[in-house]
């Protein structure tokens, strides 16, 4: 194989590739719920961390600017996580996230903000805002729960 047909065959295999990588997928409900349940048991998983190194539990401070922007960025867009179709099976979220969208979506905002501004006050290392960032960031996804996600 000559070097010209060589690189021609190279680049087809390698726009497939991408082109299989970039392909849209139709996902089913169920997915979607199971994937807004991984995002959630993931901003779960980060504020525990957090709350363990806000309490002084572990030394790891240097981890906190990573678990606050793991919540951040888990947070920019709650409610795509939860599209009509969506409010069935094994979960936790209550009917009233659909019923109330409007509410539901400040809620999510509300959380959203009081996210980005914790991981800034983790970031910048400044020791006297980040336990009154996390209070909030906590109270804001309590609210959130209260209303729209059923108790265990």
């Amino acid at each position: 194989m000559s070097r010209s047909n060589m690189k021609s065959v190279c680049l087809g295999a390698l726009i497939g590739v991408l082109g299989i990588a970039v392909t849209a997928v139709a996902a089913t409900p169920e997915d979607t719920i199971k994937y807004r349940q991984a995002v959630m048991k993931s901003v779960g998983g980060h504020t525990g961390a957090i709350a363990q190194i806000v309490r002084g539990k572990v030394d790891h401070k240097e981890d906190l600017a990573y678990h606050a922007e793991s919540i951040s960025r888990s947070l920019d867009n709650v409610p795509k996580l939860f599209p009509d179709g969506s409010d069935f099976g094994e979960t936790r979220a209550l009917a009233s996230i659909w019923e109330k969208s409007d509410d539901f979506k400040q809620k999510a905002s509300d959380a959203k903000d009081a996210a980005a501004a914790f991981a800034a006050a983790a970031g910048s290392g400044n020791e006297s805002e980040i336990g009154p960032k996390f209070k909030t960031l906590v109270d804001a996804c309590k609210a959130c729960h209260k209303d729209y996600r059923e108790e265990e």
